[in-house]
């Protein structure tokens, strides 16, 4: 683990820390824009964060959603007078320590009990006001944060790849696809990613995700009619299996992707 990276593009902050273990890297980045946090880290790295928290002091912080890589440091802002906002959907599970995997833990460490706030359909910066979008799939509370002055939007985990090889078991793709889709209404330019960083060419990457997706839901729905089954469809369409997958005792793999498409379908 090395210290953080600090970077900044177009008057966004970026906050980057990276680790390594047992052959897979994992970046997570947290974004200071306009006195507004966006996510807060993981507690593996809270003193990193602690001092940049210090320097860069923020108002208040919106969370993306409550998984601890995003939320491991809002307890300790919150402590330091900092209003923390996120999903009204996941304010109760943050008001108790979070069960976490022992994997994850050893990837982003444990998250205690805070209480934040359920943000509405906007939150305030400073000087200027964001707009918050319902983006579900990844996790139920899932939210993105679109700056219009900037043509600029915050994504949390919706983005992540153009190319989507794993997914978490409880993830929705055609929930993904539809928060894919919704925030292509939108005029930006600009995608920062909580995993990927500052994607330059975001609009193009979040159709190029959509147009993947619907490539995978179709040759899944081909392969169902033919008498596949899901454990079959997945050697064929993903045949190497990704080490998280392993890592993870198979909470992420690409056989969830598999199976939402073919239970998913019509429950969106």
């Amino acid at each position: 683990m090395g210290g953080l990276q600090l970077t900044e593009h177009n008057g966004v902050l970026c906050a980057g820390c990276t680790i390594s273990l047992l052959g897979t890297r994992l970046n997570t980045y947290v974004y200071l824009v306009d006195g507004l946090a966006i996510d807060t880290g993981p507690s593996k790295f809270r003193d990193k964060y602690k001092a940049f928290f210090h320097s860069h002091r923020p108002e208040r912080a919106v969370l993306t959603h409550f998984h601890e890589d995003h939320s491991g440091n809002a307890p300790w802002l919150e402590k330091q007078g900092v209003e923390i906002y996120i999903h009204p959907s996941a304010v109760p599970l943050c008001r108790v320590n979070a069960k976490i995997p022992f994997y994850r833990r050893i990837f982003w460490g444990s998250r205690s009990k805070f209480s934040p706030g359920p943000v509405g359909n906007k939150i305030d910066g400073q000087t200027r006001t964001f707009q918050v979008i319902e983006v579900p799939g990844h996790s139920f509370d899932h939210i993105a944060i679109y700056d219009h002055e900037e043509g600029a939007i915050f994504t949390g985990d919706l983005f992540v790849t153009p190319k989507t090889k794993i997914v978490m078991k409880y993830e929705n793709i055609y929930c993904i696809l539809d928060s894919l889709k919704k925030i292509l209404n939108y005029d930006f330019r600009t995608v920062y990613c909580a995993h990927a960083g500052v994607v330059d060419n975001g609009r193009e990457m979040i159709k190029k995700k959509a147009e993947h997706l619907e490539s995978i839901i179709y040759e899944v729905i081909q392969l169902k009619e033919k008498g596949m089954g899901i454990d079959e469809i997945n050697k064929k369409i993903f045949p190497k299996t990704v080490p998280l997958t392993y890592i993870s005792g198979k909470e992420w793999s690409s056989e969830h992707i598999i199976r939402s498409i073919i239970l998913d379908k019509g429950n969106v």
